[in-house]
């Protein structure tokens, strides 16, 4: 049995930046769809990647800021099942989305809500798989997902 095939991944080097996390989502929504990959699942990885780079933004500090963010993307076709694959590798605080945080209680209200909190969940909820490595200073963030191609 040969392995899955794998089309040449794409990249992009962006800044951690609003400006360049909206470049990102069109750059992955163009490498997606020229690999044919289902639009569903092309929104699902969007959402992904709006969070993880937010999340470098926001919570990554200075070193994160001021160094660029990589990306990677690539999709594996096996017979029945295709997997997309999104790399995220920022050099800001070292944190792994994929292990567990406790999710703050529902607020009462609207008034006791605040905002934010739910993007990790978020993240999990939208991929299939996520794996984490931080190494050489850099977080290492892979989401994934697949789908059954029909022939």
């Amino acid at each position: 049995m040969s392995p899955p095939a794998a089309q040449s991944p794409a990249a992009l080097t962006i800044r951690a930046d609003t400006r360049d996390a909206r470049r990102a989502s069109g750059w992955l929504e163009s490498a997606a769809l020229a690999q044919h990959v289902p639009l569903e699942q092309v929104v699902r990885l969007d959402h992904c990647l709006d969070e993880a780079l937010a999340n470098v933004i926001r919570h990554g500090g200075p070193t994160a800021l001021s160094s660029p963010v990589h990306l990677q993307f690539g999709v594996r076709r096996a017979p029945g099942t295709c997997t997309a694959e999104l790399s995220v590798s920022d050099a800001g605080v070292a944190f792994d989305p994929s292990a567990f945080v406790a999710v703050a209680p529902h607020p009462a209200s609207l008034v006791d809500a605040t905002p934010g909190g739910l993007g990790l969940l978020l993240i999990r909820n939208f991929s299939d798989e996520l794996s984490y490595k931080h190494s050489q200073g850099r977080n290492h963030l892979t989401i994934m997902v697949s789908w059954v191609e029909e022939t």
